[in-house]
């Protein structure tokens, strides 16, 4: 059982770096790979956020989220302008395309949060500490590999 636990939470990680590695489509004819998307997410939540601001929240270098930022600008799903406090300052938002994507994805996260906490309310505390202790696992094994 438990080597069954073990082989299918490496099952299910592996399967999530596949899936996120192809490009999809949230709600449009873009194709977007899932850092893009999760960009997209990131700026709908934090609407007129700064490139240094993505970089904090999302934890990648400003050269990276530049390079994203570059693409979705070319797929017409961000705008960028300037700030009107500090004219240094790019705030990034986006367009009606972009948002239209956003809630696409954050639709998805809805249905697929519901499904897993309908099966989570069906468990004793006991049982949820041991499901966070098994994740935080998982999540400290990856962090070392």
């Amino acid at each position: 059982m438990e080597q069954d636990i073990f082989e299918h939470s490496l099952r299910l990680i592996n399967k999530y770096g596949r899936k996120t590695a192809k490009p999809c489509r949230y709600g449009t004819d873009d194709l977007l790979y899932a850092a893009e998307v999760h960009m997209i997410t990131a700026i709908g939540i934090h609407e007129n956020i700064t490139v240094t601001g993505l970089a904090e929240l999302t934890g990648i270098t400003k050269g990276a989220v530049s390079q994203t930022l570059s693409k979705l600008s070319d797929k017409s799903l961000i705008e960028k302008h300037i700030s009107e406090k500090r004219r240094t300052e790019v705030k990034i938002s986006l367009t009606e395309k972009g948002r239209q994507i956003f809630r696409y994805h954050q639709d998805m996260h809805s249905i697929t949060r519901e499904k897993i906490y309908a099966q989570l309310d069906t468990l004793d505390d006991k049982a949820m500490e041991t499901i966070v202790n098994i994740i935080n696992e998982l999540d400290n094994m990856l962090d070392e590999l």
